[in-house]
């Protein structure tokens, strides 16, 4: 019973020593995930803004967080996600994504140059935009080609992000004015109102806070606080 007891308790001793290192291996493999102070936002013209105005700014206001803008005007998926991966310093940062605009017809490489840059941060912490189409006519009105794509490309990062997804294009059409024409005639033809953009497709002063007010609404998932 001596040699038993003795036996048992040894197995014991070093099972639980195991399980201890077993467990801060696994940590440093799959650290746990942390905060940051940061959001950092990689895309295109939609991200870097205009006329002294960007959605990121209108986030700061609204949340106090420090911002990085990694929007570049022009830039497909892959140019973004070049930049993005290069620069591993910001990788720890709470991330927004918004990336596809310039090659949505390419929507297998959208896919596959959004994962790599997720992959990357090695965190939960980040936000997928989806795409927006413009008032350019009826490719991209309702109905159209080029809306079809977009919107179907849309329904494609929603079903692989799920609440890391935000239907951004959703939400600016929610916001039209009701008493202008212009914006219900955007409304109709499924197309960012009028009064939230200075031209066929990016925002003014008053879209981006649009944008900064439906991006904070998923801020825990964004910052995971």
């Amino acid at each position: 019973m001596t040699f038993i007891y003795r036996f048992t308790a040894r197995f014991s001793l070093i099972f639980i020593l195991s399980t201890v290192s077993g467990c801060k291996l696994i940590d440093s493999v799959f650290p746990k995930d942390s905060h940051s102070d940061v959001i950092a936002g990689w895309g295109d013209s939609l991200t870097e803004g205009s006329n002294g105005s960007s959605y990121l700014l209108e986030l700061q206001k609204l949340t106090n967080y420090q911002i990085y803008n990694g929007g570049k005007s022009g830039n497909t998926s892959y140019q973004v996600a070049e930049r993005m991966l290069a620069d591993k310093e910001k990788h720890s940062y709470n991330t927004i994504i918004w990336v596809g605009r310039n090659n949505y017809l390419e929507p297998d490489k959208v896919k596959s140059d959004i994962a790599a840059m997720v992959k990357a941060l090695g965190h939960k912490r980040y936000l997928v935009l989806g795409l927006l189409n413009g008032s350019f006519g009826p490719n991209e009105d309702v109905f159209g080609a080029g809306h079809d794509a977009i919107m179907k490309l849309n329904g494609e990062l929603y079903s692989i992000y799920g609440d890391h997804y935000v239907n951004i294009h959703a939400y600016l059409l929610s916001q039209y004015d009701p008493t202008d024409y212009r914006d219900i005639t955007d409304h109709t033809d499924d197309v960012v109102p009028r009064s939230l953009r200075i031209d066929a497709l990016h925002l003014n002063a008053k879209g981006n806070q649009k944008v900064a007010e439906r991006i904070n609404q998923s801020l825990k998932v964004l910052t995971n606080k």
